[in-house]
């Protein structure tokens, strides 16, 4: 799994919306979720300070500016080596979907000047290798991006992305290249690796985007593919700033008004059952004269 991760280099055009757009002079690097990225460049001269940016080396986007030849900080480390040419290795351990973008290292013989090398790192949410009989499934919502990376064991001429099985118009989009793209599809591909891998992407997914997907691989020798499916659901708003302010203000006048509703029922309850209990005692309290006024007239009967 560890050359699964490894770089692959080839060249792609807006892999997907929202990322800055790619152009052809720029490497792509790629990677799967939890997985760990690791990309060398050459250059032709020495540098003492090292330097790994995303995007522009500005500010924050500064990850690692450091004159050893070792750092790391957080994720991010870098590396530099002296073989031939003058080598500056970057990582990203733990990967992300977020780690998906634009990045940039250099050498340079100060902190404040670089001869950096852009490149793009794309970041996909699984490795399709064909050792789980299991068909992987990934629900998506409306309006993200899916990038799906294929490993295959033999080295194909073509590449196919298709909807269900490939051929006519279920044929999303294919290359005999590094790379290709129809509207939302990509596809790209890179023979060089052991394995070679191909990776597909949709971007803006729709609801109707929900089915069964295939990435082909046509070799002179043997083809292969691998399947996955897709469930796009709509986006469930989330509560945030004056909703969650409203909603903890609604709940909190719902659970007063019960607690005060309960205290007033219980409040009546009690004095119906004093009213009800002053009654009997005065009822019982007649009933007692009564009989007392009976008794003495009795008794006054009986002397006579």
């Amino acid at each position: 799994m560890n050359t699964l991760h490894s770089l692959i280099y080839f060249f792609f055009v807006s892999l997907q919306e929202g990322n800055p757009e790619v152009t052809d002079a720029q490497i792509l690097h790629y990677g799967v979720i939890g997985g760990d990225l690791k990309a060398g460049f050459s250059f032709n001269s020495a540098g003492t300070w090292k330097m790994f940016c995303r995007e522009e080396c500005e500010g924050e986007n500064i990850l690692i500016n450091t004159t050893d030849v070792r750092a790391q900080t957080g994720r991010y480390s870098i590396e530099y080596e002296i073989k031939s040419v003058y080598v500056l290795s970057v990582s990203i351990s733990k990967l992300t979907e977020s780690d998906s973008g634009q990045y940039s290292c250099g050498l340079a013989g100060s902190s404040s000047s670089a001869s950096l090398t852009p490149f793009v790192i794309v970041v996909a949410e699984a490795l399709l290798d064909g050792n789980d009989d299991q068909l992987k499934h990934f629900d998506k919502e409306t309006g993200s991006s899916l990038t799906v990376g294929c490993s295959f064991k033999q080295p194909g001429d073509r590449g196919f992305f298709c909807r269900g099985e490939c051929g006519g118009d279920n044929t999303l989009v294919q290359t005999d290249d590094v790379k290709a793209q129809s509207c939302r599809y990509n596809i790209g591909y890179a023979s060089h690796t052991d394995p070679g891998v191909l990776y597909v992407s949709i971007t803006q997914l729709t609801k109707s985007d929900s089915g069964r997907y295939r990435c082909y691989l046509e070799g002179s020798s043997s083809s292969s593919f691998r399947e996955f499916e897709v469930t796009v659901t709509d986006v469930i708003p989330s509560l945030t700033g004056q909703n969650q302010y409203g909603l903890y203000v609604g709940l909190t006048l719902t659970v007063t008004i019960i607690l005060v509703s309960v205290s007033v029922l219980i409040f009546y309850k009690k004095r119906s059952s004093k009213r009800k209990g002053e009654t009997t005692g005065a009822r019982m309290t007649l009933s007692i004269s009564h009989s007392n006024e009976h008794f003495s007239r009795w008794r006054l009967f009986t002397v006579k």
